[in-house]
């Protein structure tokens, strides 16, 4: 009996050239198109496929990345992986083997948990891709589960999926495309999207000079999604806890505010106390429509 193919070999068949739109096959070092563009594998497992710009924006850090392993490690996110994976099981109900797309996945967290949430026993198994710009954290995000595809590639330069490709679609606290999450979602199709609510991490955010999320995320959300998309149910997540300085400090890092702070700094301004924290986070569901986005 031949093994079963990878993750990524399974997600193959569904890409598209970044470059010429042309589908994809693979290749000894990776990938190649139907018209000769190929992309390169790493030996860490994640394929790169950027388009002809190739990486305008580094992305998270290695140190970034890190602490966003240990602060997802440590299960203060725990209700937010909880809240999209419902959002996801009843995005996609009982279809076998549905395949995810987590744009920005950063270290693959939710998208495991998501995976974990749609596996059946004797079913075929559902096939995850994860999107990350982060080098650093495609690595992580490679060796997330067993059923994840990493791929580096830029959210602004569009997708290297073929249209209507993808039965369930999370960004979690990451760049949104709506044209092209139109794109790769057939008619009845979920998009899950996770936003920070207006509390969110204070009031270790206001200490730490983390950056301020706009108060009307939710609403800018769906003006931008009008027609193609129609919403679908909202989970909302409001937990407090207290967590210790060091990994207050990752939190505060790990972010986009991560690349104005030194690390340095705030673990002398955090000193050795637990810190309150504010998980307050909007998972906001979306059904594709078939029709067209709004201008």
């Amino acid at each position: 009996m031949s093994p079963a193919p990878s993750a990524l070999g399974r997600a193959v068949p569904l890409l598209r050239c970044p470059n010429c739109g042309a589908g994809m096959s693979s290749s000894t070092s990776g990938v190649v198109c139907n018209s000769g563009h190929s992309f390169d594998r790493a030996r860490q497992g994640h394929l790169t496929v950027l388009g002809g710009r190739g990486r305008r924006f580094p992305g998270d850090t290695a140190d970034q990345v890190a602490s966003r392993d240990r602060v997802l490690g440590s299960g203060l996110f725990d209700p937010v992986a909880d809240a999209l994976g419902e959002a996801g099981r009843e995005g996609v109900g009982d279809a076998p083997g549905p395949v995810v797309l987590d744009v920005g996945a950063g270290t693959g967290f939710y998208l495991g948990r998501q995976l974990d949430g749609l596996t059946r026993d004797g079913a075929r198994p559902p096939l995850g891709i994860g999107t990350e710009l982060s080098a650093a954290a495609a690595r992580r995000l490679a060796r997330a589960h067993p059923h994840a595809a990493a791929l580096v590639a830029d959210t602004w330069d569009g997708l290297p999926l073929a249209d209507r490709a993808v039965d369930l679609l999370q960004v979690v606290f990451a760049p949104r495309n709506p044209a092209e999450f139109a794109r790769v979602l057939p008619p009845g199709a979920t998009l899950v999207v996770a936003l920070p609510g207006a509390g969110h991490l204070e009031p270790l955010r206001s200490r730490a000079g983390m950056l301020t999320p706009a108060v009307d995320k939710a609403v800018r959300l769906t003006a931008e999604l009008a027609g193609a998309f129609t919403p679908a149910g909202r989970r909302d997540v409001d937990v407090t806890s207290r967590i210790p300085a060091s990994l207050a400090a990752d939190l505060a890092v790990m972010g986009p505010s991560g690349v104005h702070l030194d690390r340095h700094e705030l673990a002398h301004g955090l000193g050795d106390a637990e810190h309150p924290v504010r998980v307050h986070v909007e998972v906001c569901a979306f059904r594709r429509t078939g029709e067209p986005l709004h201008e």
